[in-house]
C-alpha cells in the first residue's frame, strides 16, 4: 500500500488492512511483542491484538530506568485493552551489564545485548512462533542507505540455526513513517502520554549515577 503521500494515507484503512494481513501471516501459535510504551511498540501490540487476540503476549521488559509511574501506566493501558501483557523485571541484568561502562557507544552496545538476551529467553519460554517488530519505513531507508545497520534479530535473540527455531518476524509498520504511526496510534485509541512521550535515552546521567561506580 502506498503511504508516501500524506493526503492518501488513512489510518483507519491501514488498521483494517493490517488486521487482515496479520491474520493471514499468523494462523497459529504463540506471538510475542516487546512493548516499551513508545508509539511503535504500542501500535504493534494493539494492532496485533485486534488481529489475533489471545495468541499475542506483550512483554514489558523492566530495565530499572523507567520514569516514576511509567511502568504502571503501560501495564494499565494494555490490561484495559484486553492485551495479555507480561512484566519481566530485568533490572539486575541491565545494571550488571552496564556497570563500569563509561563510553556512550559501549553503553548502548551492552544495553542492547542485555535487552536481546532477555527477549530471547522470553521468546523461548513462551515457545513463540512469531515475533512482532516495530520496524518503520525510516528504519528501512536508513538501512538501505547504509546510515544504520539493522540488528540480525535471530542472532541477537540466540536463534541462529537454519530454521531460526521456527521463529518468524512480522513487521506491520515497515511501510509507515513516524508521523503516520502516530496517526494510527490515535485511531487505535493509544493515549497521548504514550504516543507523545519523549524517548528516554540509555546514556544519561541517571545511568551513570546508578551504574558507573
Amino acid at each position: 500500500m502506498e503511504v508516501k503521500n500524506k493526503k492518501m494515507f488513512y489510518p483507519e484503512k491501514f488498521v483494517e488492512e493490517q488486521v487482515k494481513t496479520i491474520r493471514e501471516q499468523i494462523r497459529y501459535g504463540k506471538v510475542v511483542v516487546a512493548v516499551s510504551g513508545g508509539v511503535e511498540s504500542s501500535v504493534c501490540a494493539v494492532l496485533s491484538h485486534r488481529a489475533i487476540g489471545d495468541q499475542l503476549v506483550a512483554v514489558l521488559i523492566d530495565d530499572g530506568l523507567m520514569r516514576k509511574g511509567e511502568r504502571e501506566n503501560i501495564m494499565n493501558f494494555f490490561t484495559d485493552c484486553g492485551v495479555n501483557i507480561r512484566q519481566v523485571d530485568a533490572t539486575r541484568e541491565f545494571f550488571d551489564a552496564c556497570k563500569g561502562v563509561n563510553e556512550p557507544e559501549e553503553q548502548r552496545r551492552v544495553y542492547r545485548n542485555a535487552f536481546y538476551a532477555v527477549l530471547g529467553r522470553i521468546v523461548q519460554e513462551e515457545k513463540a512462533h512469531y515475533l512482532i517488530k516495530g520496524t518503520t519505513a525510516a528504519d528501512v531507508v536508513k538501512t538501505e542507505d547504509g546510515i544504520e545497520v539493522q540488528d540480525n534479530i535471530f542472532e541477537e535473540v540466540g536463534l541462529i540455526d537454519s530454521r531460526n527455531n521456527g521463529l518468524t518476524v512480522v513487521e506491520p509498520l515497515r511501510e509507515l513513517y513516524k508521523h503516520e504511526v502516530s496517526r494510527v496510534a490515535k485511531s487505535l485509541g493509544v493515549p497521548s502520554e504514550l504516543t507523545d512521550r519523549a524517548t528516554f535515552p540509555v546514556v544519561l546521567d541517571l545511568l551513570r549515577e546508578n551504574l558507573v561506580k
